[in-house]
């Protein structure tokens, strides 16, 4: 690692908190290394109503959460108690795998699988933990496959809730989303990092931060004045989330790629990189602008857990890569992913579905020749991997997820994942799919499985591997299955609760009128915009929970057509506030999407005001609203006078009717 003063400033903070710490430091669960195990506790925290923002997940956090959730599932988390009992012993093997396969010929990157290879006739990992005092916390591990070795979880754990410092290879995944995420997850093979985090909730909003520096893979490709550099570029990550009530949850992350070889690596030109990105990263055709320090990304995220009689995550995320036209709020290369996660959509049954759409540019870089990316892997969304090496091309994604955990510890788990890249750069890409199908059961102190994965990739050349493999998990076969007296001694909620939970979530079906202005400019500041007015019809669908006597939160999807194109709007927050019996206001901000030659994208947000009731389950309500300069990439056939890039600003108001369900 190359920050011995950095890591030591971290040591310090962490050193302070330990004072104030309520607990010492936690081991962390593994992040797509232990997948049962990993299921079982994603479905814990969220029928807990516990939003996860980041992962790997504390197992003090996990802990915590099991008390809202034995009660009603007993069986559950009795294998969750099963499970994290290695993690709380002074010092433990916590697993190990090892996997066996038949490959075909193709290269391919396993989706989140740490960089191995599709091809890879072998995959092997493990980790373990020493505990040295309440503050001091050792973990071993490393991954393996065909051609390279990472020590994986290995690192020693300093501090507390508070503050706990991990100096070594901590993965960081980023993103509410579980089946990719598009800043930095587990595509790539972990880092070398010092990270600062935080377990326990500070202030009165809930505040969790958490921070890194991270040592990136050597690259000979880096710009530096007239020519290039080579050396060990560095890796700036700063994640903060809230939760303002329970079950809900937004959060901020940002990435900055940055020095390498002769390139600047100070903390003060970091910092300047951080709160002015338009004037030390994007500086291109920007007078006064200095060389440029990095790369970066940023992303906004919201998750709201609701407690229906099907339980149900819902997340959305709004990504970019960089700024443009010189404003630090606007993005000229976004993406945006959204999902649902029914943790209980039968008492053994588990479904998640994903969607991401970015623009172009994302993982590439002009000084970072090699991108956002690690050992030849990107860092984020494994559907970038299925694209030409550097092609800066857009792309489209979906994953669905389906688990059936039986009660005698059988674990089905089956991924579909399809991405398709937009077809106007230099390559005929076709569409992507893989199909991927996991078996396992419990045997003794082990978890014995097989795995089935095919597909056609990008350029449409099949794929397929056949796997066996063994996993030490240190649970005995008997903790996986149901004792019938445990069940029926443990304590249940009441009918009353169960439903007065219920009927603090209500969704509803919007369908009124939009009246619209379009504000298109093709080349800012050099062809004059082009403004036009049209009505359309506009449906919409949302969810909303109950806080207290006056709050509500929840989360909507909007259709409407502009100009004839499609806007379709995101509200990642929809506040409202009753007032007495018949009214309510409201505000919400999100993401706009409108459909042109290639999708744009943009914030979105307004106000508005509601009657409710004007007939039973029938609201009336008017909104302002407003799509912000929705950026899209030109294509390869339209003019560039000074900028690559287009946009579309949408304001207007609807009037509608909602149907209460």
């Amino acid at each position: 690692m190359k920050f011995p003063a950095r890591a030591a400033l971290l040591a310090l903070f962490a050193s302070l908190s330990i004072a104030r710490a309520q607990a010492g430091a936690s081991a962390y669960l593994p992040v797509d290394l232990a997948p049962v195990l990993e299921a079982r506790v994603e479905r814990v925290m969220t029928l807990a109503g516990v939003p996860v923002m980041t992962r790997p997940i504390r197992v003090d956090t996990v802990l915590a959460a099991l008390p809202a959730v034995c009660p009603r599932n007993p069986l559950l988390c009795r294998q969750v108690r099963a499970g994290l009992k290695p993690y709380l012993a002074a010092a433990a093997v916590t697993s190990a795998h090892v996997e066996l396969a038949a490959t075909r010929n193709n290269a391919l990157t396993q989706p989140d699988q740490h960089g191995a290879p599709m091809d890879t006739a072998w995959e092997a990992d493990v980790s373990g933990i020493a505990r040295f005092g309440e503050h001091t916390l050792l973990s071993a591990g490393g991954v393996g496959y065909d051609g390279r070795f990472t020590p994986t979880g290995t690192m020693l754990s300093l501090g507390g809730d508070r503050a706990q410092l991990d100096l070594g290879y901590r993965d960081h995944w980023w993103s509410p989303l579980r089946l990719g995420s598009m800043l930095i997850g587990t595509e790539a093979p972990t880092m070398p990092s010092a990270t600062l985090s935080s377990a326990t909730p500070l202030t009165r909003f809930n505040l969790r931060y958490e921070l890194f520096l991270a040592d990136m893979s050597y690259s000979q490709r880096i710009v530096y004045q007239n020519g290039f550099t080579a050396g060990h570029p560095e890796l700036f990550g700063f994640h903060v989330d809230i939760e303002l009530a329970p079950g809900w949850s937004l959060s901020a992350s940002r990435l900055l790629q940055f020095g390498g070889g002769a390139r600047e690596h100070s903390w003060g030109e970091l910092w300047h990189a951080f709160i002015n990105t338009t004037r030390y990263e994007n500086t291109a055709n920007q007078p006064g602008g200095v060389q440029e320090f990095g790369n970066q990304q940023f992303a906004v995220s919201s998750t709201l857990v609701l407690p229906l009689r099907v339980p149900m995550s819902l997340y959305i995320e709004y990504a970019a890569e960089d700024t443009f036209h010189a404003e630090n709020t606007r993005f000229g290369s976004s993406a945006i992913s959204a999902g649902f996660y029914l943790p209980q959509l039968r008492p053994d049954l588990q479904l998640r579905y994903e969607f991401s759409e970015r623009q172009e540019n994302w993982y590439v870089h002009h000084i970072y020749q090699d991108g956002m990316s690690n050992d030849g892997v990107v860092l984020g969304t494994w559907a970038a991997e299925w694209r030409l090496k550097g092609d800066a091309v857009g792309a489209q994604s979906h994953a669905l997820q389906l688990i059936w955990d039986r009660r005698n510890g059988q674990q089905l788990d089956v991924q579909y994942r399809t991405a398709l890249n937009t077809r106007y750069g230099a390559v005929r890409y076709q569409r992507g799919h893989e199909l991927a199908l996991s078996a396992s059961r419990p045997w003794r102190a082990w978890r014995i499985g097989a795995k089935l994965d095919g597909g056609r990739d990008e350029y449409g050349d099949d794929f397929g591997r056949v796997a066996a493999y063994a996993s030490y998990t240190g649970v005995h076969a008997a903790a996986e299955s149901a004792i019938e007296s445990d069940e029926a001694s443990a304590p249940q909620e009441s009918a009353s609760e169960v439903a007065a939970a219920r009927r603090q979530v209500e969704g509803f079906v919007d369908a009124g009128v939009f009246a619209s202005r379009l504000d298109f400019e093709q080349d800012a500041g050099k062809v004059p915009p082009v403004k036009s007015s049209q009505s359309s019809v506009h449906l919409g669908l949302g969810v909303r929970r109950a806080f207290d006597r006056h709050n509500d939160f929840g989360t909507r999807i909007e259709f409407d057509s502009v100009d004839g194109h499609l806007f379709t709007a995101l509200r990642a927050v929809d506040y409202r506030r009753r007032i007495g019996k018949k009214f309510a206001a409201g505000m919400f901000i999100g993401v706009g999407r409108y459909e042109g030659p290639t999708p744009a994208y943009g914030w979105y947000g307004g106000a508005g005001i509601q009657w409710r009731d004007i007939l039973s389950k029938w609201d009336l309500s008017l909104d302002a609203r407003i799509g912000d300069h929705m950026v899209r990439n030109k294509t390869p056939g339209e003019p560039i006078i000074l900028w690559p890039n287009t946009f579309y600003s949408i304001t207007g108001a609807s009037l509608y009717l909602s149907r209460r369900f």
